[in-house]
Order: C-alpha cells, then structure tokens, then sequence
C-alpha cells in the first residue's frame, strides 16, 4: 500500500515548478555531521536563530488536519499549534510566514538541535538546501 503512495510523491515531485536545489556535503553525510557543514550566521538581529529542517511526508499532522507538503506550515516541540511565525533564511534573505500545525522534528534530528520541521512548500519559499539555521521571529 505504501508503493503506490511514493510513486505519487515522486510524480508530484518530479512535476513541481521549483526543483530541490542538490544535495550539499552536510546533506551527503546525513545528521551525524551535520555541525560541521551548517553553522550559526550571527545575521538575526531581533530575532532567535535556530537549526531548522524539512519534511515531505504524512499523512495526518498532529493537531488533525491532512498534511500539505506545499504549504506554508511547520512542526515544531517549541510553538503552539497555530502560532505564526515569521522565518528569514539568513543565507538567501528570502523570508516567509509559518503556521505551526504539527509536533516535530523527531529522532537523530531533534537529538542534533533541530528546532522547527518546515513543510516541502515552506523550505522552497526560505530557499532551503537541506538542513540549516533560520532566523525566527
């Protein structure tokens, strides 16, 4: 039951107008060495810098409602389920509003300090390349 599922994310995916940008050396090696490629810019005056990260699948988020990967929406332990934040990748100075709207990040990437888990659509709206410090307000 599941094959039929990733060959729709993959076909939803592959038809999507703004691709994934390649995988950096951080994304190669995975969580565990993730530190060493992804650091603290110093850039969010005002405002907290935290680890972030990105997730595409799902089906049901936590407070109920049907996961949308191209949404504008986050999973975080830290905010309350329709808290609203305002996010800036310091490193393209792209920016975008979030609605949290699930419980996350979970496993090795909540132990390695991942704060907020964006949805596939909020990672492209920051210009995300995979895992990396985000300015929150």
């Amino acid at each position: 039951m599941r094959a039929p599922a990733l060959v729709a994310v993959a076909a939803v995916l592959a038809s999507a107008s703004l691709p994934l940008a390649p995988a950096t050396p951080a994304d190669a090696a995975g969580w565990a060495s993730v530190h060493r490629y992804v650091h603290r810019t110093g850039k969010c005056a005002g405002g907290r810098e935290v680890l972030a990260s990105y997730y595409m699948s799902g089906h049901r988020t936590a407070n109920g409602e049907r996961f949308n990967p191209h949404g504008q929406t986050a999973a975080s332990h830290d905010y309350a389920f329709g808290h609203v934040l305002h996010v800036k990748n310091p490193h393209t100075g792209r920016s975008c509003t979030v609605r949290i709207n699930d419980r996350g990040p979970y496993g090795i990437a909540r132990r390695m300090g991942a704060k907020i888990d964006f949805a596939l659509g909020a990672a492209r709206c920051l210009g995300m390349r995979g895992s990396t410090y985000v300015c929150v307000q």
